[in-house]
């Protein structure tokens, strides 16, 4: 679980830099370009936990790792949420719930992967 919080912590600091860098491009509103962003993101996330767990997870602790990854970015996301002007300023405040639901979304998807195929791609 050490190493997926490592991950963890790496992943959010880098994932909160882009949004507060290019938040404006990612998070447009509600509606079409909404959902492609969470399925794009999602497919990015997907691939990036796959290979974080290929190259840093042990064999038969994928479950383990993968609560590690998340737990750093549900806390970080809860705080940046609370204080959602302050962290990203470029974004309009009323965007704090999408950006909330598109943070929980990505969470449950690199979880979701990480428990039902991490295994399979961990290096033995």
């Amino acid at each position: 679980m050490r190493r997926g919080l490592i991950v963890g912590i790496i992943g959010w600091l880098a994932a909160s830099l882009v949004f507060r860098l290019f938040g404006h491009l990612i998070l447009v509103g509600p509606g079409l370009p909404y959902v492609l962003a969470l399925i794009v993101g999602g497919v990015l996330a997907s691939a990036v936990a796959l290979l974080a767990a290929r190259l840093f997870c042990e064999p038969g602790k994928s479950a383990r790792f993968a609560a590690g990854v998340v737990i750093p970015g549900l806390l970080g996301d809860a705080a940046a949420t609370l204080a959602f002007a302050q962290v990203f300023p470029a974004l309009p405040p009323a965007f704090d719930v999408l950006f909330a639901a598109m943070m929980l979304w990505g969470y449950g998807v690199i979880l979701a992967v990480l428990i039902l195929f991490g295994d399979k791609v961990v290096r033995t």
